[in-house]
């Protein structure tokens, strides 16, 4: 029979802020309150236990740690130049040109900072923890950037050669 079990709110609720490409344009620099919920699904073991929830929390912290209070900004877009000098990391497109603290910025290895990219994101960095885990064949993520709009991912561990499927939610 097929477990799932839930992890999220609390602690893996997060504060960031991000500027969207839209048309090869970033569209005004602004902040959500990201919630995070980690769905895993598998069979349980001879005990019980589909997995050690301290593992998955632990895991969870970790990986949403660098994106708390920081500004999301794409490292991978087109038409995007990025540049550090002075401990100051300055972030072009267009007509913007953006300077914030380094230390303060995410660059993170995307196109795009949409939802739905740093949810897939998120989703990328927790596999490695997880895939190992005996009786695990499926984990989810969704993660809210408003109460009405969010964005959910998919993997199956199983086959892992297969892309995170995404799904806006609105």
């Amino acid at each position: 029979m097929v477990t799932t079990i839930e992890i999220g709110g609390g602690p893996f609720v997060f504060s960031a802020a991000h500027a969207g490409l839209h048309n090869g344009q970033f569209e005004p620099l602004h902040g959500h309150t990201f919630s995070t919920t980690l769905r895993l699904t598998g069979e349980l073991d001879e005990t019980g236990m589909l997995t050690d929830f301290h593992l998955v929390k632990r895991a969870l912290t970790e990986v949403l740690a660098p994106l708390r209070r920081r500004t999301l900004m794409p490292g991978n877009a087109p038409g995007v130049t990025c540049l550090i000098e002075d401990g100051q990391m300055f972030i072009e497109c267009g007509t913007k040109r953006y300077s914030l603290p380094a230390e303060d910025v995410a660059l993170l290895p995307l196109a795009n900072t949409t939802t739905e990219a740093i949810a897939t994101h998120v989703l990328d960095q927790l596999v490695p923890y997880l895939r190992d885990e005996p009786g695990l064949t499926g984990l989810e993520l969704f993660l809210a950037e408003a109460p009405d709009t969010g964005a959910r991912v998919a993997a199956d561990i199983a086959s892992l050669c297969l892309p995170p499927q995404v799904e806006a939610v609105l």
